[in-house]
């Protein structure tokens, strides 16, 4: 049983004393951020000038009172550290004017009642900051403060995300799937139908971006808590929460707890499923076997890779003679057959289209037509999505249990505890290098993409996480673990202010004035549709009949002006290229067959002029307008261009509407 720090009287007037220095500076910034802004509102500043002066006022009053405590602490046994204060005052700072934000722009709050609970959460923000990680007591445990640092850093970035989850427009493959939940169905051509289901039902309440986002966030909380018990189990609880952190702050963990695509179930279940597994194969309980069907079949819901996790299972049976055993067991083959009841939906829908979705699947996985070396890009994009340090701190603590387990033993008798940890290392490795090797080998001479290795990533979660502790303290003395040791903070630190910023903050406000949004992510795509909307009233003005409305690329343009339609239908009769193109255009080949269109008019939107003015759209016209150019803003920045022109009178292809598939 571990013993209690010593000097515990000390250690205990250093946190009254550094709670008391962190209310009194917290509690004044927020005053005086309320106050200024107030004064700078009344003034006619504009809101991102006049936040973040009031907030640099705020911090310059917080610092003086830290300052002139700073003597009082030194009795008391305290460091400070300017740096993590910093990074608080930095993150405290993006939540708190997404809270402004989310009150004064979203909610129409009067900017003067929007910033004082705005100020209040980044007083608290940062006063937990300053109280927990930038001041510590020198007699602290070091496991206490990663302890406080992991509560706090998922406390915050699952309050970022909260915060900021309505407030940016979708991504196009977020309104593509919000177009699955408007079909929907027990299958589709290239998902499985969970995100679909999942969507339908949160926007069955509302049908905002917080409500499309909303099960992603929730698929998230999942994931964490069983990454975190799977961690546990095979770590310890220090480790456990360690890992929670790494599953709030790596990039893929992190986004998709706030994109709604199918990564975000996938994740959650592959997850449950690491965690009911490691518990059947190592654990010995076999109910565990149901849990894990359940889990697989959920994840085959969401995302076909998720095969990749009963083939490693499947793998590490082979190879742990004390797992063999797995497959004789009944509750085992229970456990295959939960999977397969929940899958079954998505069985049924290939059957009734040709296995359309599998054979779509497969093909693009063993397509040797265009082939491409991407293998180098397949290894970048793994050092993005779960960053260096994670591959680094995976392969250090490989390497040393390996070493340790090569160690003879001290005694001739069999070791139980040494077996379980050689059977863990060996799970780690069979579940981490099995899947990967399943994207890695097709990279050598196909596409690759960026997340689609992120959940495999969890299966070494608790290693990766071992890795954030002291290297000396477990006896790990290599050049790895101590550059580990001393880069992972700043490299977190790094990470939750480059999402707090870049992901959300830049976006909403822009820096200093500046706001240049990216043409794919942040195309103002509210903004455009409305002026597609004014094409589409005077041609109804002109003809007395309504237009539909075809976004000119595979799906991406459709997807938005679907979602952002002011008129709330656009579901209904927004298509793709497929009508004029012989180009894949995936669902919406199944959604709208050409021949619905016969006679309509159409207004064709797209981002390159050329696409307006293609020989193909003139065939398929009996009259065309002229082409008009379309600038988006957002935040009053542009935003993109686009051209749309209409097609009056739209001449369907000859071939049977059953070809393409059915209306749904």
């Amino acid at each position: 049983m571990p013993q209690p720090p010593a000097h515990s009287p000390p250690a205990t007037r250093a946190d009254t004393r550094v709670a008391s220095i962190a209310t009194t500076a917290a509690s004044t910034a927020a005053a005086v951020d309320v106050g200024v802004f107030a004064l700078l509102t009344i003034a006619g500043v504009r809101l991102e000038y006049a936040q973040a002066a009031s907030y640099a006022l705020a911090l310059v009053a917080a610092a003086t009172i830290l300052w002139r405590s700073r003597g009082t602490t030194a009795p008391a046994g305290v460091d400070v550290r300017v740096g993590v204060a910093l990074v608080a005052a930095l993150l405290a700072y993006a939540l708190r004017a997404g809270v402004l934000s989310l009150l004064a722009v979203q909610w129409n709050w009067p900017p003067v009642a929007a910033i004082v609970p705005a100020a209040l959460v980044g007083a608290l923000a940062c006063g937990l900051g300053l109280a927990r990680l930038a001041f510590v007591p020198r007699t602290d445990d070091p496991a206490t403060g990663w302890r406080a640092a992991a509560v706090l850093g998922v406390a915050y970035l699952l309050a970022l995300r909260l915060v900021y989850l309505g407030q940016l427009e979708l991504i196009p493959q977020e309104a593509y799937y919000w177009n699955y939940a408007q079909h929907l169905d027990i299958g589709y051509l290239d998902h499985p139908p969970l995100t679909a289901w999942l969507i339908a039902l949160a926007t069955s309440v509302g049908g905002s971006e917080f409500f499309v986002r909303l099960p992603a966030l929730l698929s998230w909380c999942v994931m964490a808590v069983y990454a975190t018990l799977y961690a546990r189990d095979a770590a310890g609880p220090a480790v456990a929460l360690r890992a929670a952190l790494l599953a709030s702050a790596l990039p893929f963990f992190f986004l998709v707890g706030w994109l709604m695509t199918p990564d975000a179930p996938l994740a959650a279940a592959w997850a449950a499923a690491l965690y009911y597994l490691q518990r059947a194969l190592i654990g010995g309980r076999s109910r565990a076997w149901i849990g894990a069907g359940a889990a697989i079949g959920v994840g085959m819901l969401s995302k076909y890779s998720m095969i990749l996790v009963p083939a490693a299972a499947f793998v590490y049976v082979l190879l742990d003679a004390r797992s063999r055993r797995a497959l004789l067991s009944p509750w085992a083959w229970a456990g295959v057959a939960v999977a397969l009841a929940v899958f079954a939906p998505v069985i049924v829908w290939n059957v009734q289209h040709d296995w359309a979705s599998f054979t779509f699947q497969g093909a693009r996985r063993l397509a040797t037509q265009d082939r491409r070396f991407e293998f180098p890009q397949f290894l970048a994009y793994i050092l993005i999505i779960v960053t260096p340090w994670a591959v680094a701190g995976l392969a250090s603590s490989l390497a040393r249990i390996g070493r340790e387990l090569r160690v003879p033993a001290a005694s001739a008798t069999f070791d139980m505890e040494q077996d379980t940890e050689r059977r863990r290392w060996w799970f780690v490795v069979v579940f981490t290098v099995v899947p990967l090797s399943a994207f890695a080998v097709p990279s050598f001479w196909s596409a690759t993409k960026l997340h689609w290795t992120g959940p495999i990533w969890l299966a070494g979660l608790p290693m990766i996480a071992a890795s954030l502790g002291s290297p000396t303290s477990t006896g790990r003395t290599g050049p790895v673990a101590r550059l580990l040791a001393r880069t992972w903070v700043p490299a977190l630190h790094a990470l939750m202010v480059g999402f707090a910023f870049a992901l959300f903050y830049y976006p909403m406000y822009g820096l200093a004035g500046l706001n240049r949004h990216h043409a794919y992510v942040q195309t103002g795509w509210r903004d455009l549709r409305a002026q597609v909307q004014t094409i589409e009233d005077e041609v109804l003005a002109e003809t007395g009949r309504r237009p539909a409305v075809v976004g000119l690329d595979k799906h991406n343009t459709a997807d938005e002006m679907a979602y952002y339609d002011p008129r709330g239908d656009g579901a209904r009769d927004t298509a793709s290229r497929h009508l004029f193109y012989d180009e894949d255009a995936l669902m919406y080949e199944f959604w709208f067959p050409p021949q619905a269109f016969d006679g309509r008019d159409l207004i064709l939107v797209a981002r390159s002029r050329d696409d307006v003015e293609d020989a193909r759209v003139a065939g398929r016209a009996t009259r065309l307008g002229p082409v008009r150019t379309l600038e988006p803003r957002k935040h009053g920045a542009p935003a993109g261009r686009y051209y749309a022109r209409v097609v009056y009178g739209y001449r369907a292809p000859t071939r049977a509407a059953a070809d393409t598939g059915p209306v749904r």
